[in-house]
């Protein structure tokens, strides 16, 4: 048997630390790894290759066992994935909007804000300079604004992982109490460590262009809208960083210490305390711990009780119109959804 395993990405990620993939699942390999697949390219067997890498680097390897424990993980295999409608989108479309002359528009856009904030600062008091008449109006704002920027900020994603080559997907899923839209760029993994950062912080990159650029709206006129985008998007930047969840500050930063599983790795370590788990991964756990107090408490003092105000405004407006029957309704449903894709992500 001459094993072919060409086609499978082979990426140099840190000292003796290598990323091997077939393009939806991935895994760590020594260096040594990374020789014996440089050498399984159909011109030799198992036992050549085995021979080949003794006599090169005296380590002795079972290849055999190597290939086969690649083929237990699924890697040897054409990774069934579902259609994406985002295939369409070539990376020769959206490449330039990654280019040094847009990161510079995004720089000068925040230093403008910064100026603007600088020289008026009302323009940074935050939601006080909204003005809602009754409990559906400041649902419906803050619902369809949120959603739609969340919506910009995952596609700016699939647009960074496009201009890269990477495959995108779009899907529901929670993060403790929170619904979000996440986008699925595990392909980023054969690319070199530097380009992965493009796909994990382009939505924060977008978010910021996007609320300097109200900013600086605010500093011509007072504007609901610029405001409302101004809250929003500086709440998804802030948001990113709490990074005891999968946000795109945590994905950034495992992958900046090499930490790939951090999560998972932390969690085990809070399970089983073992002594040689490295010291990023048991500094980690226990910001997690913090975190999810945090989260908790978060859920306890902010979320449930703007949700009673709204409630409870509503109810008091019942009677008057069809408007708190339909901002009940908009609190249902949201919360509703959030249990549907919560239980479902528990079965799975």
């Amino acid at each position: 048997m001459k094993p072919d395993l060409t086609f499978l990405s082979v990426v140099e990620d840190g000292p003796d630390d290598y990323v091997v993939g077939n393009g939806a699942r991935f895994v760590n390999v020594p260096g040594i790894a990374a020789k014996v697949l440089a050498l399984l390219d159909g011109t030799r067997t198992v036992e050549e290759v085995r021979k080949e890498v003794l006599e090169r680097h005296g380590a002795d390897v079972d290849v055999a066992a190597f290939v086969g424990g690649l083929d237990g993980l699924g890697l040897l295999q054409e990774p069934d994935l579902p259609p994406s409608p985002w295939d369409r989108v070539r990376p020769v479309h959206v490449r330039w909007l990654f280019s040094p002359a847009a990161n510079a528009v995004v720089a000068l856009a925040a230093l403008a804000a910064v100026a603007a904030v600088v020289a008026r600062p009302r323009i940074a008091s935050g939601m006080s300079g909204l003005v809602w008449s009754d409990s559906l109006s400041f649902t419906l704002a803050f619902a369809v604004g949120s959603w739609v920027l969340v919506l910009v900020h995952e596609l700016s994603h699939i647009l960074a992982a496009r201009s890269l080559g990477v495959r995108a997907q779009l899907s529901l899923g929670t993060r403790l109490q929170f619904l979000v839209v996440q986008t699925n760029v595990t392909g980023v993994w054969r690319l070199p460590r530097r380009a992965r950062y493009r796909a994990h912080l382009a939505g924060m990159r977008t978010d910021l262009f996007l609320a300097a650029c109200a900013a600086c709206a605010l500093y011509v006129a007072e504007n609901a809208v610029a405001r409302l985008v101004l809250a929003i998007c500086a709440s998804q930047i802030v948001w990113q960083f709490l990074f005891f969840m999968r946000t795109d500050v945590y994905y950034a930063f495992a992958n900046a210490t090499g930490n790939k599983n951090l999560m998972a790795d932390a969690q085990a370590y809070l399970r089983h305390r073992g002594a040689d788990t490295p010291r990023g991964v048991r500094v980690y756990a226990w910001f997690l711990i913090a975190g999810r107090v945090l989260g908790l408490a978060f859920l306890l003092g902010y979320t449930v009780p703007i949700t009673l105000a709204v409630c409870g405004q509503a109810f008091a407006e019942l009677g008057t119109s069809v408007q708190p029957v339909l901002t009940l309704a908009i609190v249902a449903f949201g919360w509703g959804l959030y249990l549907w894709v919560f239980i479902r992500q528990r079965l799975r």
